[in-house]
């Protein structure tokens, strides 16, 4: 199976399928679900988004999505489930770049965190594996979705507000992001946001 055909069918797959949340920003409630990883997947297969796989990313970077003509998802070639995890949180970038929804890099990093910490969990990947900031936070937000969905008390639940908040502390003091779009010194002298143009 080409690398293609394995992200197509990680973000068409059972999955994907039940990662869903929303979480507040600026201009209202932003929802993850399925529909949204369908988007990426379409979009890949229209050409919108273009894949690159590679093993050259900076120190601390396991994938990057860039937007542009065309959009590229750049990821590490596709071993297992830490790997799928990480397409997903690319592909989490791409959502909000393909809808245009506006948010600050801080908010798209930790929902980027959320959906690779969910997937982590549902396929059983030991903690180990993934203990590192900012997964262990985003960890902690993804036992609590869980929760959510074991409860079966809303179709979507929302990101408790406490430990949305601790996640993005972490993202914004992180040495990776700090100097960055979603970090506190990068966020106060540049841009805050990614590019969303689709």
């Amino acid at each position: 199976m080409t690398t293609r055909q394995r992200v197509l069918d990680l973000l068409r797959g059972p999955v994907a399928g039940r990662i869903r949340f929303t979480f507040p920003f600026f201009a209202g409630t932003v929802t993850i679900s399925a529909v949204s990883f369908r988007h990426v997947a379409n979009a890949i297969e229209r050409g919108a988004v273009r894949l690159d796989v590679t093993n050259t990313f900076p120190a601390g970077v396991a994938g990057e999505y860039v937007s542009g003509t065309p959009n590229v998802l750049r990821i590490k070639p596709i071993i297992g489930r830490e790997e799928e995890g990480l397409v997903l949180h690319e592909c989490t970038h791409a959502i909000f770049d393909l809808t245009h929804t506006r948010v600050n890099a801080n908010d798209d990093e930790a929902a980027s965190y959320v959906v690779d910490a969910l997937y982590f969990r549902m396929t059983g990947l030991r903690r180990a594996r993934w203990s590192g900031e900012p997964h262990a936070t985003a960890g902690a937000v993804a036992d609590a979705l869980l929760r959510e969905y074991q409860a079966g008390n809303r179709p979507i639940p929302a990101i408790d507000a406490t430990t949305w908040t601790t996640l993005k502390q972490r993202i914004a003091l992180h040495p990776v992001y700090i100097a960055g779009p979603a970090g506190i010194i990068g966020g106060l002298f540049g841009p805050t946001e990614y590019p969303h143009d689709g």
